[in-house]
């Protein structure tokens, strides 16, 4: 049976105009890409039908890093949590993270703001067809501030 994957946002739109009747549509690959990078950006409560659906990883955006190590492990298992229950359509997981600083300044109100970049490569294999998959994600976590 050949599945249908659409598009996020769906816009509805498309599929009550009688002169398009159809909604846009797009791979596996990419309907899997744009379902975790929503569970990614949700914060459990947000979803008012699964009050779990998201990640825990928004509980550590203001967090100070005391061991950058520590600190990735338990965003990277807040991560492997929630994709391995939400996401189905993809095994053999393998996460990296990266994390770095981001300074904006503004000239005109001079003040200098800290952000944490946050780099997720996942690599995945795709059970329909079993081919490995590799998926990219960036944040921008914490902003701190400076006068």
């Amino acid at each position: 049976m050949d599945e249908c994957f659409y598009r996020i946002p769906f816009d509805f739109a498309s599929v009550l105009d009688e002169s398009r009747g159809y909604a846009n549509m797009c791979t596996e690959l990419d309907s899997i890409d744009q379902h975790i990078e929503m569970l990614i950006g949700t914060y459990p409560g947000e979803h008012c039908f699964d009050g779990e659906y998201g990640t825990r990883i928004w509980e550590m955006d203001f967090e100070r890093i005391v061991s950058l190590d520590t600190w990735k492990t338990r965003f990277t298992e807040c991560l492997s949590q929630s994709i391995s229950k939400y996401e189905k359509r993809i095994s053999d997981c393998e996460y990296r993270v990266e994390v770095g600083d981001v300074l904006k300044e503004s000239v005109l109100s001079r003040n200098v703001s800290v952000r944490k970049k946050v780099e997720i490569y996942i690599d995945a294999t795709v059970n329909s067809s079993g081919e490995r998959c590799r998926l990219y994600y960036t944040l921008f976590l914490g902003p701190l501030s400076k006068d």
